[in-house]
């Protein structure tokens, strides 16, 4: 007991200086953390080409490159039609907003027995009344929090830049890097440790690459889906809610929310909105029952609860760095603490009678 308390201590400062280092250092570890994630992600890949004799180097030099021009490519398509969509959006809106006013807020209130504002006046007057309560802080701590993120685009925008370099240093010495850590651990703690590494990148690479993937089907589906049914904006709402899919439920959140809006605004409460709703469900039937459990698989074993808690934890403490390391110290913790509770159901402590 003396010793497990022992190595609590020294584990427990060691987490603190860590913690520590990365609140200081955050802004300039979340290039260097993007750089090994998606190092992480491709490693294996690079080793598949090196098992067919290419050179590691020149494997990476040409699967980035294939990403980028790729990437390029898709962002000549998306972009133009992201704007040609906005650009039809805002010339709509007086006319969506026209009968919205006219046709869907009747609508709802008749089938909720609610009374709503109908015009800017009468918005602001129950505003002013406190009958619609204004949330000024959470309004504040939105701007000051946009304010932010607009002062650091010098330094975003370098940390872009840099990325694709240290990910291509950091896929180069990948390898190395994992081989000189594994030499650093004591010898008769390594078989342990090892074992315990394995299990993370286990998690890891299950949950990563496989939501990945999800998120990427999902967004096509939304944009394709959303496309027929006539609603504006389509593509753009599909991508977002692909992107925002890597954090579990909130892409879908996002898709149905915004899908109806939308529809809302352009053909009212009718038929097209029950298609919204439709081919929500589908997707949703889809993932759950065929992307998620032959993609990411039965055996990840980071439960979508511990995911968004870790991220919110994460982001909240480091902000994009610690959206980076979420999910990864997620799975450290979860086998630790299962390890932990194994060996207390097998201690003499739980076992007395």
């Amino acid at each position: 007991m003396v010793r497990a308390a022992r190595w609590a201590i020294v584990a427990a400062i060691a987490i603190g200086a860590l913690l520590a280092v990365l609140w200081v250092l955050k802004a300039a570890l979340t290039p260097l953390a993007a750089a090994f994630v998606i190092a992480y992600l491709l490693d294996p890949l690079i080793d598949l080409f090196e098992r067919n004799h290419v050179r590691r180097s020149i494997a990476i030099f040409a699967l980035l490159t294939l990403f980028g021009l790729a990437l390029a490519m898709l962002l000549l398509f998306l972009v133009p039609r992201l704007q040609r969509e906005t650009a039809a959006l805002a010339e709509r809106m007086p006319d969506y907003l026209e009968q919205l006013n006219a046709v869907v807020i009747p609508q709802i209130e008749q089938r909720l027995g609610v009374e709503l504002p109908h015009t800017l006046e009468d918005l602001i007057a129950r505003v002013k009344s406190g009958e619609i309560p204004l949330p000024l802080e959470e309004l504040r701590k939105l701007l000051a929090g946009a304010f932010g993120y607009v002062t650091g685009t010098v330094s975003a925008l370098v940390g872009l830049l840099v990325i694709p370099i240290l990910s291509y240093y950091a896929l180069v010495e990948f390898d190395h890097l994992v081989a000189r850590t594994a030499a650093w651990i004591p010898p008769r703690h390594r078989a342990y440790v090892t074992e315990k590494a394995r299990t993370v990148d286990r998690l890891v690479s299950g949950f990563l690459r496989g939501q990945l993937v999800v998120a990427a089907t999902l967004g096509v589906l939304y944009a394709v889906g959303f496309s027929v049914i006539g609603i504006d904006l389509a593509v753009g709402v599909g991508l977002a809610a692909g992107a925002l899919a890597l954090v579990p439920y909130l892409g879908s959140a996002f898709a149905l929310a915004s899908a109806s809006i939308l529809c809302l605004l352009k053909f009212g409460i009718d038929g097209h909105l029950l298609a919204v709703f439709g081919w929500y469900l589908a997707c949703q039937t889809l993932e759950g029952f065929v992307l998620t459990p032959r993609i990411v698989g039965p055996s990840v074993g980071l439960h979508p609860a511990i995911v968004i808690v870790a991220l919110l934890i994460g982001g909240d403490l480091f902000g994009f760095l610690g959206l980076l390391i979420a999910v990864p110290g997620a799975a450290v913790a979860k086998v630790f603490i299962d390890e932990a509770l194994a060996a207390y159901r097998e201690s003499a402590l739980f076992r007395e009678v």
